[in-house]
């Protein structure tokens, strides 16, 4: 049997990702339902848990930004988290440099789209309270955790690839980063 010869043609492109915006609680339930399998009202009854313990902001928000005020004082949350287990090399990372500094001029905050309460994030405080709650509810602050400390973190690069594949007549198109 004759195989006939391929032709491959690709096309490179360097593309970046800046790191999502922050959870409102929509946003956290849909997160909780694909990570944890969770249902919207255990997402709620977990994240109103965690509210009541002081380790995040009111979870009942639509906002996905920060206010300015917020912003301004957004080192004391670092600072905070410079003692949580799973998040404290980053807080300190972060601290150390000067990109918390600037958040006030990023998406990430915005007053104009804020109606009553800004996002989910953790306050920094009341980590001892950790101890005391399940451990889904340890991983829904985690989750909270590294989506807020993402923020402070430059664009992901990555390389996108287009490819096709041509075979006697047959056109196969592959894409990946």
């Amino acid at each position: 049997r004759i195989i006939k010869k391929k032709k491959k043609k690709r096309e490179r492109k360097k593309e970046n990702k800046n790191p999502p915006l922050l959870f409102n609680l929509a946003e956290l339930q849909n997160e909780c339902s694909r990570l944890f399998k969770l249902s919207p009202d255990e997402t709620l009854k977990i994240v109103q848990e965690l509210y009541e313990k002081k380790l995040v902001t009111y979870p009942r928000t639509d906002a996905r930004v920060l206010s300015t005020a917020v912003a301004k004082e957004i080192y004391k949350n670092l600072s905070g988290l410079g003692n949580y287990e799973h998040g404290s090399a980053f807080a300190r990372e972060i601290l150390a440099g000067t990109a918390y500094k600037e958040i006030a001029k990023t998406r990430y905050v915005n007053d104009k789209q804020i109606t009553d309460h800004y996002a989910i994030i953790p306050t920094g405080q009341g980590l001892s309270a950790l101890n005391g709650i399940s451990l889904t509810a340890q991983r829904v602050y985690e989750t909270i955790v590294r989506r807020f400390l993402c923020i402070f973190y430059p664009p992901a690069v990555y390389q996108k690839v287009n490819l096709v594949t041509v075979m006697e007549k047959e056109h196969f198109f592959s894409s990946f980063r």
